[in-house]
């Protein structure tokens, strides 16, 4: 049986109007617009106000996660790990449980930040490929195509602010945080990198940019990092300092926290290395099985999925020789120890705003970006004289290591793979949204959303009017997304009707929704799989030879959304 380390939950205006310019305007285009709140202050039935009455409006906070596992957090059904903040303000609101992503980091990311899909917002492919080179939608960047999520708060009155990891471009003074629509931010702007200042000769992380250090703050690149630099701690540091600045401020404010731990490399603070050592000895195979049962206890997990075995890529753990077993123990004991201390370092936060009254004023979003990610415990960037990956040194900041494909079939599961996949264990994460003043706790919605539509949620319950927003820039594209905001009062009530598709692609990985259904296209691969996630969640049984004439449907309907926004496809599954 599993060791388990026990879970504690001690932790913890008046309408206006403005004239301003949204995104980055091209010299032919005029972007400006005028942006116009709604009547109704949030959609969780408050009454219309008078012009004689004094309304603060919602302050938000959304919490994008990177890499974690569907089930690591308690209030999903981890037991393993203590996520005492998040837990509290997940049972205080209402958990989303069949919340969808796009396959990795930055083309979710760009989703979020355009209420669109990733090939709108300009990240079609996170990599370069030659069959997407100079080609629109393949910026690798987010588009001017676009009304990020920021610019439209800043343009209702809003201040903005952001702190971790952007992914979303790093040219100064055009596609930087500021550059659309942060007033302040501190910043990563690339997909990963070492959570320690490091030394000036040790090798960068081979991720395709020749910056010494890829972080800004506030656009402006930073030579040196702080001495005692660690990444989760300076990204809550640099957040409070943005949300202590706004405090006796007039405006709402709009942050997004997007810490990189457990991004990898894991690498953990000292007084954190030893946290749950032994905690793990058990094994991957037991983890699943744990992290299954608790999930079915959460009741975040559909009731008739195929919980008799896990979804497993990796060696089986009795199959692992000792030595193998050894450094999969250990890797998981360090990724525990970056989640731990994320959750602990969040909580700085929420004390923050409940100690300044703040806190029932702000509407708080989390979901987490991708899947858990799988893969070997080494790989390319971990090679070199500079590393000491011995099993003692793991976890230092001259260390580099991943956590494993083991752990990662553990932390999706009942749901089938992980980062990178376009299959359930990819896409979809926990999420949950923590309404002002919530009044009920521990419900759940199992209604279909996506993270296209945190931005039209948002919105509607900052009460800026979205068509409004959508036709007076008449040079962007439109939000694609759908606003769950009712999901506050009815969480059956369904966000995306059973009809309505939702086509993705990621650089040559196909899938689409449609109510209960999905279909599934690789690289370079003409055959579409078809799969009925009501009754199979885990995507165990394929379906097309079944539904030949509802494959055909959908599969001309995902085309005609590719064809329509420019969608292109890779001949190989190599670079």
């Amino acid at each position: 049986m599993t060791k388990i380390v026990p879970k504690s939950f001690l932790f913890l205006p008046i309408a206006l109007f403005l004239l301003v310019g949204c995104g980055q305007a091209d010299p032919e285009q005029d972007d400006s617009m005028q942006v116009t709140p709604t009547e109704n202050n949030s959609a969780q039935g408050e009454s219309r106000q008078t012009e004689s009455e004094e309304v603060k409006r919602p302050n938000f906070l959304v919490i994008t996660t990177d890499d974690m596992g569907y089930t690591d957090l308690g209030a999903f059904g981890g037991n393993d790990i203590p996520t005492p903040n998040l837990d509290k303000l997940a049972l205080e609101g209402l958990r989303l449980t069949n919340f969808h992503v796009n396959v990795s980091c930055a083309p979710t990311r760009s989703m979020l930040m355009s209420g669109t899909g990733n090939h709108e917002a300009g990240m079609g492919s996170q990599q370069s490929f030659p069959a997407f080179q100079d080609q629109p939608g393949y910026e690798r960047q987010l588009s001017n195509r676009v009304v990020s999520l920021p610019e439209r708060m800043k343009a209702a009155g809003y201040h903005t602010y952001m702190a971790g990891k952007w992914h979303l471009g790093d040219t100064p003074g055009s596609t930087m945080p500021g550059d659309r629509g942060f007033d302040r931010s501190f910043a990563l702007l690339v997909g990963g990198w070492h959570h320690f200042k490091m030394a000036d000769d040790f090798p960068k992380p081979s991720i395709g940019t020749s910056l010494k250090n890829p972080f800004t703050e506030d656009g402006n690149l930073l030579e040196e990092l702080p001495d005692g630099f660690y990444s989760t701690t300076v990204y809550v540091d640099k957040m409070l300092e943005f949300l202590q600045s706004n405090e006796f401020s007039e405006q709402p404010f709009f942050a997004w926290f997007a810490p990189t731990a457990p991004h990898w490399p894991l690498q953990v603070l000292p007084d954190w290395r030893e946290t749950f050592r032994g905690a793990y000895d058990a094994g991957y195979d037991a983890l699943c099985a744990a992290r299954q049962q608790g999930a079915i206890d959460a009741g975040v997990v559909p009731d008739n999925a195929d919980y008799s075995r896990c979804p497993e890529v990796a060696t089986p753990w009795d199959e692992l020789d000792e030595e193998d077993r050894q450094l999969n123990r250990r890797t998981m004991e360090l990724y525990a120890s970056m989640v731990a201390h994320l959750d602990v370092e969040f909580g700085r936060i929420i004390s923050y705003l409940e100690q300044s009254g703040q806190l029932d004023n702000t509407y708080i979003i989390y979901h987490n970006d991708n899947g858990p990610e799988g893969d070997e415990n080494f790989d390319h960037r971990s090679t070199g004289d500079h590393f000491d990956n011995s099993l003692e040194n793991l976890g230092n900041r001259n260390s580099w290591v991943n956590v494993g494909q083991g752990w990662a079939d553990a932390q999706s599961a009942p749901f089938r793979e992980e980062k990178g996949s376009p299959y359930e264990g990819g896409t979809r994460t926990a999420a949950f949204i923590r309404p002002l003043s919530p009044k009920e706790s521990d419900r759940i919605s199992s209604s279909l959303t996506s993270v296209m539509d945190i931005m039209p949620t948002i919105m509607e319950l900052a009460g800026i009017d979205e068509d409004g927003v959508n036709l007076r820039a008449p040079n962007k594209l439109p939000i694609r997304g759908k606003s769950f905001a009712a999901l506050l009062d009815n969480p059956t009530q369904l966000v995306h009707a059973d009809d309505e598709p939702i086509a993705l692609d990621h650089a040559g990985l196909s899938w689409l929704h449609r109510g209960d259904w999905k279909i599934i296209r690789g690289v370079a691969d003409n055959n579409w799989q078809l799969f009925n996630l009501k009754d199979d969640p885990s995507e165990a049984r394929e379906i097309s030879v079944e539904h030949p004439e509802l494959l055909a449907e959908l599969v001309a309907t995902f085309e005609a959304h590719a064809q329509t926004t420019g969608i292109l496809r890779r001949e190989s599954t190599n670079p």
